[in-house]
């Protein structure tokens, strides 16, 4: 994959890895378990691919998902590559190690992040004691 001097999209990820592997939009979709017309959409960025797409996705290029998703926002494949494989894990030991009202702020901010377009952060099956 060639460095980019902007972030790419998923959709562009998504192209690009499927090119270098000289594989049709059909023989991806096949790969991951979905259809053609979705790595399509995918693809043209009409829509992103929802968590168990994303997956198989990842698996069909022999990627983890942090890897792609790194990929997708600009980061050059070795680097990528480098990130923890325990990154859920280390999150998780530190969100547990924080207090209520701080595990509501990194809520909040990670929603920030996670959805960018929405006006305020869900807190849907999250309060603080």
């Amino acid at each position: 994959m060639q460095s980019h001097t902007r972030p790419m999209h998923m959709g562009e990820t998504i192209k690009t890895l499927r090119d270098e592997k000289g594989w049709t939009q059909e023989e991806l979709g096949w790969r991951a378990g979905t259809s053609a017309a979705n790595i399509s959409r995918i693809e043209t960025g009409k829509h992103g691919p929802g968590p168990e797409v994303l997956q198989a996705l990842a698996a069909a290029f022999d990627l983890k998902i942090h890897e792609l998703l790194a990929l997708a926002e600009g980061e050059p494949r070795h680097l990528a590559s480098r990130l923890p494989e325990k990154l859920e894990a280390l999150l998780l030991e530190n969100f547990r190690a924080l207090s209520e009202e701080r595990k509501l702020l990194l809520l909040q901010v990670s929603e920030a992040f996670v959805h960018p377009l929405r006006k305020e952060p869900s807190e849907e099956g999250y309060s603080p004691q």
